[in-house]
């Protein structure tokens, strides 16, 4: 175990070396390792090569077939470690063995095996860039196991087809599967217009656009998208010299009186649509932004002076980036690793490594990735509810959704 251990951090420092000072890797530093895979019995030590190697070439879409791998990856696959299995799989993928996607494919439509062993071969094969996946993907927006990862892999292939199926499904999506669709179709101007048709006609709710999904939709660069945002959801506003004054505004809005009367369950419901992505709460939540369960909840001028000033003084690790891909896809979030032959960006709803040579522009912003003035987008009751969530000492329960709405 002790030996596995060493060659772990071996292999993984000297492949994440070659990853930051040269374009390609030689076949010689491969093959070794290969050889040892194709050899070795012992579980625990083909693991420790495999993630190494794993991460020794991350963001690379393709690597030439080492010698001997045919033969590694016949022992590998047939390994009763689901572990080496999964690593092995997705390694040959890395090394063009169409014998991967194929295992890959039935794996996902497989439904007696586990759900977490399949959702994780869409993650692998979207990951992969892996060519005709969307059809199969569209596929699983009937299932509803695998739905949310199938909506999330289809922001990476421009289909025709893909804003019709998520919206025609939207109505029955979940909250999260809703705004993973959101991100989907934000995220490529033909896409995006699909969108903003939809919020037009009702079909996906004015709040459900947060401020963060319009700046990635005007990040688009594209008149008619910029049009139809302005049109369907409204104009995104610095509040420049406005800050004290909506402050001041909101702080004579929610006296105590009106603070007294909100509802937290439903401030928890407004919280996991427009806060949750980002914020851990509770334990539960993102991490593209600061934990909040430890932060000044009850102080209301805390509250109001984040949500209409966030980029006051925001770390250089919370702010935005905005990734432009080569064709055509755009994505902000937060830049958590930089090497010469990839990005690893954190946005709203999944962590994405984006080989250099997919990315067109990588333009970093004074910005939080928390949008001023998030409170105008939501109804006063909402935010009187908000807030009464926020300054909970405990987690509260969802409201019953057969409930009237917030604030009633």
């Amino acid at each position: 175990m002790i030996r596995a251990i060493f060659l772990t951090i071996v292999v993984g420092l000297t492949f994440l070396g070659d990853v930051r000072s040269a374009p390609a890797l030689e076949l010689s530093d491969l093959a070794p390792l290969v050889q040892l895979l194709a050899e070795s019995d012992d579980p625990a030590l083909q693991r420790d090569v495999l993630l190494g190697l794993r991460d020794g070439l991350r963001g690379r879409k393709r690597v030439a077939m080492p010698d001997g791998w045919a033969k590694a990856y016949a022992r590998l696959s047939e390994s009763q470690d689901g572990n080496v299995r999964e690593l092995a799989v997705a390694l040959a993928l890395t090394f063009g063995d169409p014998q991967a996607a194929e295992s890959l494919r039935r794996t996902i439509q497989n439904e007696a095996v586990p759900a977490a062993t399949r959702k994780r071969a869409v993650e692998v094969l979207a990951e992969s860039r892996t060519t005709d996946l969307a059809p199969l993907l569209q596929r699983l927006l009937d299932d509803p196991i695998l739905r949310g990862e199938a909506i999330r892999a289809l922001a990476a292939y421009p289909h025709q087809a893909t804003p019709r199926l998520l919206l025609d499904r939207y109505a029955t999506f979940t909250t999260d599967e809703k705004q993973d669709a959101i991100q989907t179709l934000a995220s490529r101007t033909e896409f995006a217009l699909a969108l903003l048709e939809a919020v037009e006609t009702k079909v996906v709710a004015r709040g459900d656009i947060s401020v963060v999904t319009a700046r990635q939709l005007s990040a688009l660069n594209d008149k008619n998208v910029t049009r139809r945002l302005q049109q369907a959801w409204g104009e995104i506003r610095s509040m420049g010299a406005d800050r004290q004054q909506q402050i001041a505004r909101y702080k004579g809005l929610l006296t105590p009186e009106t603070l007294a009367a909100g509802n937290p369950s439903h401030g928890r419901l407004v919280y996991a649509r427009t806060c949750q992505k980002c914020h851990r709460l509770y334990g539960e939540g993102g991490e593209i932004g600061p934990d909040l369960t430890g932060s000044n909840r009850a102080n209301l001028d805390y509250i109001l002076e984040n949500v209409f000033d966030p980029s006051a003084t925001i770390p250089r690790e919370w702010r935005m980036n905005t990734v432009i891909t080569a064709d055509g896809r755009v994505l902000t979030g937060i830049v958590i690793q930089e090497a010469p032959e990839a990005v690893v960006l954190q946005t709203v709803n999944e962590r994405l490594t984006l080989p250099r040579d997919e990315i067109d522009e990588l333009q970093p912003t004074a910005l939080s990735m928390m949008p001023e003035g998030q409170f105008e987008t939501l109804q006063l009751q909402e935010v009187r509810d908000l807030i009464a969530y926020l300054r909970t000492q405990s987690q509260v329960p969802l409201p019953d959704v057969t409930a009237s709405q917030p604030g009633s």
